[in-house]
């Protein structure tokens, strides 16, 4: 993160886990999420999109589940289904009504000044809404990079925004393991170098640019690359290390009361989990929006997931600008010298 973050902010994420920005939201754009998401129909989940080929076997329960999961997908959708319905009463990925207009507030507010790197993609958004029946992902978890993304690296960022007061009567904190309270992070650079070794060097996998085209990418060839070894080394590195933050470090989470609207930035990649929601009177509300840092690794992003276009946002925290493209940002247009390296 040092190398995405202004050093002063880099500190307060370091020590903090999070970055306090001192914006919030208009009331008005506010009230207009508010009300656009109460009008999404109950019980959306969009969550068991991501499981459908099983490639998150990190959330499984050790060798034999995985196996049989693996064997019987649609048994994998319907316990994810389950577990996913029993945390939240919504879940809303990719829509992106919203992230023009929040990433454009920021921008208005001056928040650039956070980052060191120049480009950032807003890549996608989620909206996840639960009341005090539905526990929320209270697990201690680090959010994996995969193979949906493909630029998913541990040093993404999350924009998070509560729409309604998290607090020590509300419940609904999200509580964070700060770096410096432990420096164990899954290494997720590590799925950008494997992927280029993977298919860098074979010409129909690539665009004409010479960057690697996921969609071009046979189903054989992706098959053998998830159950390769080192993916399913990256795999078990997650399950090590999720289990030993679990067991030696639950008592170093930090929880923050945050107000409706508060923008914070956090890396999505360090271990957090989310508080139990107690209001009986109204649901806990989130929006987030992911933030990429643009590294050097010839992967062109993904046009579409899930039907969906997305990747279509590229913020320039030189200009304070944010532009919108009709397909995905094209990485090979950025200048090299404005990329993060991927490789020493």
């Amino acid at each position: 993160m040092q190398s995405i973050l202004n050093t002063q902010y880099f500190n307060e994420y370091f020590t903090n886990g999070f970055i306090d920005t001192g914006v919030s939201l208009p009331d008005g754009l506010l009230e207009d999420m508010k009300n656009h998401y109460k009008n999404v129909a109950e019980v959306r989940n969009d969550y068991p999109q991501y499981f459908t080929k099983n490639e998150h076997q990190a959330y499984l329960e050790g060798k034999i589940t995985g196996s049989l999961f693996s064997l019987l997908p649609g048994l994998a959708n319907k316990m994810v289904t389950k577990l996913y319905s029993k945390s939240y009463n919504k879940a809303i990925h990719l829509e992106q009504t919203f992230i023009e207009k929040v990433c454009s507030h920021l921008l208005q507010q001056n928040c650039q000044r956070f980052f060191k790197t120049r480009f950032i993609v807003a890549s996608y958004d989620i909206y996840l809404g639960n009341d005090h029946n539905h526990r929320s992902f209270i697990d201690i978890h680090s959010d994996i990079p995969n193979f949906h993304h493909f630029y998913e690296t541990e040093n993404d960022i999350t924009v998070y925004i509560p729409l309604i007061d998290v607090n020590e009567d509300n419940g609904g904190r999200l509580a964070i393991l700060p770096e410096s309270k432990c420096k164990l992070k899954v290494p997720g650079n590590v799925l950008l170098r494997l992927f280029e070794d993977a298919f860098l060097n074979i010409p129909a996998y690539l665009d004409e640019n010479g960057y690697i085209d996921s969609d071009k990418i046979d189903a054989a060839a992706m098959k053998n690359f998830i159950n390769g070894a080192p993916y399913k080394a990256l795999m078990e590195n997650y399950k090590i290390s999720t289990n030993f933050v679990r067991d030696y470090y639950a008592d170093k989470f930090i929880k923050n009361d945050w107000q409706a609207g508060q923008v914070v930035l956090f890396n999505n990649k360090t271990f957090h989990a989310a508080e139990s929601w107690r209001n009986p009177d109204y649901n806990r509300e989130i929006y987030m929006i992911r933030l990429l840092p643009i590294y050097d690794a010839k992967i062109q992003l993904k046009k579409t997931l899930h039907g969906s276009q997305f990747n279509k946002y590229l913020i320039d925290t030189q200009t304070g600008s944010i532009q919108l493209y009709q397909d995905s940002v094209d990485l090979s247009k950025i200048p090299q010298q404005e990329k993060l390296k991927l490789r020493a």
